[in-house]
């Protein structure tokens, strides 16, 4: 019988570097996986005119799931497309291992997963003119109102009842997982609810319901920016930490900096029959044809991978082998101190893999 098939699409700059090696080393320890790969960006441009061509959306509708290289720009409409309602929610896990250059004096205490709004929010742009809003600015509900005939422009957030409770679902259902291997099974909401209370207010309450309607796991909530600041003072008090999508985004890379950087950073944006795997540092262009580019954040979104795709033992093995790696300190990427470029990387740890 087929094995699962994932449609791999390798975006722009450098992350080919890493996505293509990844996807060998994947297929070479579960060799029944089919890796299709999809052309986006500058390469589709040039072969069907198009950077998102039609080719590249069937290969995506087709796959079980997508695994994605980064965008640097040329890449962008696929990147919105699969973040859709399809994957609507974003997982962070944030982890430092021995051998990571972490900033923090103590970095052993850092363990915990995010969990981020990926559809609402601020994002994806809602923006115009403040002369489209003579309506609204004129209301009670605007603490500051522009003067008549100010030049400017203003952003909406927008907030669904439906989305907010896909959020909690994978907040919950990631707590319940990691409670079960020893975490304690606590979620941790970081709004600025005290000063926009119709919108992260909303969301605190529908976050803070449906997990306290759950046996067995606890809550606890802070304004974002004091949040912010236990990720930092205090991560040994986190578990499961839920934001919307712009305070999301920022403070797990905020996070990641906390580890040692972007290079180690992996993400998966989760829909109820679909899922897109890639790192969090993006395209890294600056990079591109260097060979020196981190591939720990795309292993690691492998090992994502091969969770969800139900290979757990594979999955262990490899985040053992990257472990690994890092602890003996002999083939280190160069921005965690190191001289190893990205294939001798890989190699180090495909020889503890396989």
């Amino acid at each position: 019988m087929d094995g699962p098939l994932v449609c791999v699409i390798a975006g722009d700059d450098a992350a080919p570097e890493v996505v293509l090696p990844t996807v060998a080393l994947l297929h070479k320890m579960i060799p029944s996986i089919r890796f299709r790969e999809a052309l986006s960006g500058q390469a589709a441009q040039e072969k069907y005119g198009d950077p998102f061509p039609k080719q590249t959306r069937q290969a995506i509708g087709a796959a079980d799931c997508t695994f994605f290289g980064g965008s640097g720009g040329p890449s962008d409409p696929v990147l919105q497309h699969l973040r859709s309602v399809r994957t609507a929610v974003n997982i962070r896990p944030i982890r430092w291992r021995q051998g990571y250059r972490s900033p923090l004096s103590n970095p052993r205490r850092v363990n915990y997963l995010i969990v981020r709004d990926n559809l609402e929010g601020v994002y994806p742009p809602r923006e115009g003119e403040l002369s489209e809003l003579s309506a609204l600015t004129s209301s009670q509900s605007w603490s500051q109102q522009p003067g008549p005939g100010e030049q400017g422009a203003y952003a909406v957030r927008v907030y669904t009842d439906a989305q907010i409770r896909r959020v909690a679902e994978t907040a919950i259902h990631f707590a319940y997982e990691r409670q079960s291997i020893g975490y304690p099974g606590r979620v941790t909401v970081g709004t600025r609810s005290s000063i926009q209370p119709r919108t992260d207010g909303r969301f605190r309450q529908i976050v803070r319901e449906m997990v306290e309607a759950k046996a067995g796991l606890t809550y606890q909530e802070f304004l974002t920016d004091d949040l912010a600041r236990r990720m930092v003072d205090a991560p040994e008090t986190l578990d499961v930490v839920v934001f919307n999508n712009e305070h999301g985004e920022i403070l797990a890379n905020m996070a990641a900096g906390s580890i040692g950087g972007l290079g180690l950073a992996p993400s998966v944006s989760y829909g109820e029959d679909y899922a897109c795997f890639e790192p969090a540092h993006g395209s890294a262009p600056d990079l591109a044809g260097k060979n020196s580019i981190n591939p720990t954040a795309m292993l690691l979104t492998g090992v994502l991978l091969l969770d969800y795709l139900g290979y757990f033992a594979e999955s262990q093995r490899l985040d053992d082998a990257i472990s690994s790696v890092y602890r003996q300190g002999q083939t280190l990427p160069v921005d965690q101190g190191g001289m190893a470029s990205t294939s001798e990387f890989i190699a180090a740890v495909q020889k503890f893999a396989i």
